[in-house]
């Protein structure tokens, strides 16, 4: 039989031992920068180096998460990082940004590319066009059925990886931008603040709407190597130890022997996390929200700080040994009680530890027990210089990928719109094109109705950002009749939709293709994308800082805060600052959106002085004409609209 890989994440050196011990065929882990656990410890580069020759010695794998996205002036320093894991030679990288893939691709050919769960694949086609960009294996989306999983891999002919076990994203992976919408701390650049763990107000009271249960698919590990699937992967970069410890031997156990599996559960149970679902790939979609956000067991609430201990009362028993979280409502992070003694009379429990950053009221969880010692030594240090580009080299390599985009020009706007009918009486003078964000009946209908030839021109059909592989074969018959009839423009809203499109079609990338940095930009022009948005998810610096001008910017949208196949209960809801969002039904998939518009209208001209002259106006949200006139006299006199919020433009990308 079979034996997929089983792939462990190691946030700290400990946690890595860990994982060896508990049987890993493989670890993931993050260096200081570039990577999506940015508040995990992660490893140094001679770290890493040791890292990488204790795993070689053991016959095991090591690979690194370069997988954030990168502002333009962070790309001397990826050069810089990409240089020193040349020389560390891990096994792969795990990457998001388009620009790793390219500058690795040119100039350091002997590292392995993985495709971060980030780049939102979730079909055969996606997998292989990856393959022929350079990647050697996929991290699949974890949205996918079993049925379709299994009729992907069919198809594929590039390595896969699927997560098995630890936290869900509410939203699909790479497409979340609440974090990064409530306060600039963006998961696609690492810092994500768990805003699907918050509660929200509804009709029904304040609920965690959006606070996923655990994943826990050891039952379906047969079917995962019948399948051949690569590489099974436990998510927990910021998880204890003891945690990996326990996760790997049992996983470690049911990949050996599946008759072992039941024992594999049992060991499972102690793993201090959340509830457990399979989710699609157990069809335990309804009950796969849990009622609470938390990990671990709660033991109580703070009563007192009394000089060097924590006060509090709890029926939990506790000893020196456990490991304990502190939460308040902003704490986001993986910040544990150092226990340095404990005493306890009746429940009342005196907790000796550093007491600074605590208050009362605080709760207090039990997140496991550090029973096991792990290393943290390496029994045959390796002690080896690292080599560092100098500043010319790292300019030359940047400047070796051309800028494409011209500065300048007479101002061109694009529109979106999401109803078809609206294209039979939208004037259409005035935009280079208008982009029609429909649903696949939608997109078939445009065959048979009819628009005037002034906007048929300027249509681009765009494609949506999740395609299943079940609909593979509907949207290819599609886009030849669209072809055929005489729409022949395509919006792509992942780079690996391309090889959708015939192959002489006029393609532009929308805002979901992340090119944040000249580089990524360069790949996408490689590919032959005439028209390419910038994403939302931006702030002015980093648009500046480049010398591409050629791309559209957003000007009046509302984000798509959550992009999930997962349904919600509530329509709408609101948070601690009152602002509100309203919940819809995309094809199949809930988003999530602030009620209100992001507006940088009022930037149009500030825009124009730095040399850009694209901009985007969507009004996909309502498809209402009449504000549509409202912004297009806002853009004219770069005024901002009212009632409408800044995003990241103002305040700062983080």
């Amino acid at each position: 039989m079979f034996k997929p890989e089983l792939l462990l994440p190691a946030g700290t050196l400990e946690a890595f031992f860990a994982a060896m011990e508990g049987g890993a065929d493989a670890v993931y882990l993050g260096l200081k920068k570039f990577n999506a656990r940015g508040r995990a410890k992660n490893f140094s580069y001679n770290d890493l180096l040791n890292v990488v020759a204790e795993a070689h010695s053991r016959g095991r794998k090591v690979y690194v998460t370069l997988n954030t996205l990168l502002k333009n002036n962070e790309i001397p320093d990826l050069i810089e990082t990409l240089s020193a894991l040349d020389q560390c030679r891990p096994d792969a990288l795990i990457v998001q940004d388009l620009a790793v893939a390219n500058i690795v691709g040119r100039y350091f050919p002997n590292l392995q590319l993985h495709a971060s769960t980030q780049m939102s694949v979730h079909n055969s086609l996606s997998c292989n066009y990856l393959r022929y960009c350079g990647f050697s294996r996929v991290v699949l989306a974890r949205e996918l059925t079993m049925h379709e999983l299994s009729q992907l891999m069919k198809s594929v002919d590039v390595e896969t990886e699927i997560f098995i076990h630890g936290a869900l994203c509410y939203s699909v992976s790479g497409q979340c931008l609440f974090s990064s919408y409530l306060g600039g701390n963006s998961a696609n650049r690492g810092l994500c603040t768990q805003v699907c763990r918050r509660s929200f107000k509804t009709e029904k009271g304040n609920l965690p709407l959006f606070s996923m249960k655990d994943f826990q698919l050891v039952d379906l590990i047969p079917e995962f190597a019948r399948l051949k699937v690569s590489s099974l992967k436990v998510e927990g970069r910021m998880k204890t130890p003891d945690y990996v410890y326990n996760v790997a031997r049992a996983y470690r156990m049911a990949i050996d022997d599946h008759s072992r599996i039941e024992e594999s559960k049992d060991l499972l149970m102690s793993d201090f996390a959340r509830e457990k679902t399979l989710w699609f790939m157990g069809h335990d979609v309804v009950n796969s929200v849990s009622s609470r956000s938390e990990t671990g067991i709660y033991v109580g609430k703070i009563e007192s700080i009394d000089g060097e201990c924590i006060v509090l009362r709890s029926e939990v028993e506790l000893t020196k040994n456990a490991k304990l979280r502190c939460r308040n409502s902003n704490d986001t992070s993986a910040e544990f009680i150092r226990i340095e003694g404990l005493s306890h009379e009746n429940d009342i429990y005196r907790i000796f530890c550093k007491t600074e950053g605590y208050t009362c009221g605080q709760d207090v969880y039990l997140v496991g027990f550090s029973n096991l010692p792990f290393q943290t030594k390496f029994r045959r240090p390796v002690s080896r210089r690292i080599n560092f580009p100098s500043q010319q080299k790292k300019d030359a390599i940047r400047r070796s990928f051309p800028a494409v985009g011209s500065h300048g020009g007479e101002m061109r706007l694009f529109l979106r719109v999401s109803n078809s009918k609206l294209l039979r009486k939208l004037n259409p003078n005035g935009f280079e094109a208008i982009f029609a964000k429909l649903s696949l009946a939608e997109v078939s209908d445009l065959i048979t109705i009819a628009i005037p030839k002034e906007t048929k021109q300027r249509v681009f059909v765009e494609l949506p950002k999740y395609i299943s592989e079940l609909s593979l074969a509907e949207w290819k018959s599609v886009i030849a009749k669209l072809y055929q009839s005489g729409y022949k423009r395509f919006v792509v809203s992942n780079i690996s939709q391309l090889p959708l499109l015939p192959p002489d079609s006029v393609v532009a990338a929308n805002e979901n293709v992340y090119l944040m940095n000249d580089i990524a930009v360069n790949f996408a022009r490689s590919e032959k994308i005439r028209h390419y948005c910038y994403p939302v998810e931006n702030d002015y610096p980093n648009l500046i800082s480049g010398r591409d001008r050629g791309g559209i910017i957003p000007i009046y949208f509302h984000p798509d805060l959550f992009y999930s196949r997962q349904p919600i209960v509530a329509k709408a809801f609101s948070d601690e600052s009152k602002s509100r969002y309203g919940c819809s039904v995309e094809a199949g998939f809930t988003v999530v959106s602030d009620c209100k518009a992001v507006s940088w209208t009022q930037n149009v001209e500030k825009f124009r002085g730095k040399g850009f002259c694209r901009f985007l106006i969507d009004i996909s949200f309502d498809n209402d004409l009449v504000r549509l006139s409202e912004i297009m006299l806002a853009v004219k006199n770069s005024t901002k609209m009212p009632n409408t919020v800044d995003f990241n433009m103002k305040k700062g990308l983080k």
